[in-house]
């Protein structure tokens, strides 16, 4: 009698859920660099953005909104393979926000109550982390991501109502794991933007005393370059991994392996990273190659566009799978070498031009007043 061939069971991926009722903490930016900061440690990572507002998919320079991403998986409409986005970073795709998302979001209430359809809906992804941004709010997609999620990281800035708004949200995530999840854990709670804030001292050592290890040892401080880096449609820890949000997103991305190996569940096992040193050269290898790859739209849209791929001969795709059809150039900023000559052969003409001029004025002047 032949033995029966074992069936591989693909485990599900560890999906970890970014997620603050209080507005304003740096919540996107988190999950944004949290995917990124994972992708460089060599995880296959799939960000899930769940904010109606849709800024974690115009951080990843997805602009405008796509017809198909996390609202039309979620509803079974499409497959999370078709959805799914390359991004420019080895290892991490992108589940877009959708303007369904935005207008519909009522109707995700009964996957809300349900207990792990988005991970069901994923299932097939391969991937090895989830990281979903949700909204401020505790709403039908975030009752939906914290039904499937292994853990939950909350950003927290240190400001006079951060206090309130984290007991806020300690008490929803206790009474979703309480009546729909029971194996939601928490991968604790990052302080962001510290520094900015005259009594944010005061408010983080309060968060500390009385939510104690939960908080993580590393905080994300206010720097300018996270501004740069959302412009220019980049995670800061691409944008300048040395600096200093860059390397605290780092550190904490660091710390939430951590924290979920400790967990010492099956929803919360992974693989062991790679290294630090290259996780960092592989995040400064993508700051070399992202600034030829973004350039702005010549219309009037703020988001940036992709360049399109490299043939291995150098040369660029006509369109890639996404509809990016060739490389953007911006005509008004285009600016040769010839053109440059040119522009200063018309200078140096006009000055002297200029200066014969005044020397003829000068002469009439003399014969007149003479």
């Amino acid at each position: 009698m032949a033995k029966a061939k074992s069936i591989a069971v693909i485990p599900p991926p560890v999906m970890v859920a970014v997620f603050n009722q209080k507005g304003g903490v740096a919540k996107t930016t988190t999950a944004c660099n949290l995917a990124v900061g994972l992708g460089a440690f060599g995880y296959r990572v799939l960000l899930v953005d769940l904010d109606t507002q849709g800024n974690a998919t115009s951080s990843f320079g997805v602009s405008p909104l796509p017809a198909t991403g996390a609202f039309e998986v979620i509803t079974g409409r499409a497959k999370a393979l078709e959805a799914a986005l390359d991004t420019a970073y080895d290892g991490v795709w992108l589940l877009p926000a959708t303007a369904s998302l935005r207008d519909n979001d009522h109707l995700l209430a009964h996957a809300g109550r349900r207990r792990g359809l988005l991970e069901t809906r994923l299932a097939d992804t391969g991937v090895d982390v989830v990281v979903v941004d949700c909204p401020p709010a505790l709403a039908a997609a975030t009752s939906t991501a914290l039904a499937s999620a292994s853990a939950v990281l909350m950003p927290v800035r240190p400001d006079p109502y951060a206090h309130e708004g984290l007991v806020n949200t300690w008490y929803e995530i206790k009474r979703i794991r309480e009546a729909i999840n029971v194996q939601l854990g928490v991968a604790g709670i990052l302080l962001t933007m510290t520094g900015s804030e005259p009594t944010g001292d005061d408010v983080a050592r309060v968060i500390r005393a009385e939510f104690g290890e939960q908080v993580y040892a590393v905080d994300i401080p206010t720097d300018p370059k996270v501004a740069e880096a959302a412009q220019m449609a980049l995670p800061v820890a691409v944008l300048d991994p040395d600096g200093l949000a860059g390397r605290a997103y780092v550190d904490a991305t660091e710390e939430v392996l951590r924290r979920l190996a400790r967990q010492n569940r099956q929803g919360t096992q992974l693989p062991p990273p790679l290294g630090r040193d290259e996780a960092l050269n592989r995040l400064r290898g993508w700051r070399a190659t992202a600034h030829g790859a973004l350039l702005r739209r010549p219309d009037a849209s703020p988001g940036w566009a992709k360049r399109a791929p490299l043939d291995d001969d150098g040369d660029e795709d006509e369109a890639d799978d996404h509809g990016y059809s060739g490389p953007v150039t911006v005509e008004a900023a285009a600016v040769t070498p010839v053109t440059t000559g040119r522009r200063l052969v018309a200078l140096l003409l006009a000055a002297f031009a200029a200066g014969m001029a005044a020397e003829a004025l000068s002469g009439v002047l003399r014969r007149l007043f003479g």
